[in-house]
């Protein structure tokens, strides 16, 4: 059983709740379009994501954090698998929202691959991350090492290149100093 299968019922109270009035403008949800919410776990993103969206799909490694999920809500679609092999048809999916969420994918790359593969044309993939370049940020690197997360954190730009070398274009914003949002467009 892995970390977040352990905290998952104490999950929420580590991590804290999350702002989506503040970050709201930053996040070009399709009110059209099923939004999967990569890595979503508890669906502490997604009550906010459903609002916004025609409906919420959760996907996450971890069976134990979806369960949780139904503390929210108990029409939340659920699925449980791995990131770097989605369980989607190809051009299936209109948008894509990873909160907080690549830097633990160990295959990067394949994850990216993957979420690009699945996107309809015009599709977006929304990319909440923490800029491992701030300074401040490097705590909670530090933190995740210490735990054995072997996470992977990116700068905007790296994180850009990533996106741009299997053809999404590509933009960036800055909600905070620490993180960034950034959006791949399928063309």
């Amino acid at each position: 059983m892995d970390l977040f299968s352990r905290i998952a019922s104490r999950y929420e109270n580590i991590v804290g709740s999350f702002d989506y009035e503040k970050l709201r403008d930053f996040f070009p949800v399709n009110p059209e379009e099923i939004i999967l919410d990569l890595g979503g776990g508890t669906g502490r993103v997604a009550i906010f994501l459903k609002e916004e969206a025609n409906d919420c799909l959760i996907f996450d490694r971890s069976f134990e954090m979806l369960q949780q999920s139904r503390n929210h809500r108990n029409d939340f679609l659920l699925v449980q698998g791995k990131s770097e092999s989605l369980p989607f048809r190809k051009n299936s999916i209109g948008q894509i929202f990873i909160n907080d969420t690549l830097h633990h994918v160990q295959n990067q790359e394949k994850t990216l691959n993957e979420c690009n593969a699945i996107l309809l044309k015009q599709g977006q993939v929304i990319i909440r991350e923490f800029d491992r370049k701030y300074f401040w940020n490097l705590l909670l690197i530090l933190f995740e090492k210490i735990m054995r997360f072997k996470s992977k954190f990116h700068s905007p730009k790296e994180l850009q290149k990533l996106c741009e070398e299997i053809n999404l274009e590509v933009y960036y914003r800055r909600p905070s100093k620490a993180t960034f949002v950034l959006v791949g467009l399928k063309k």
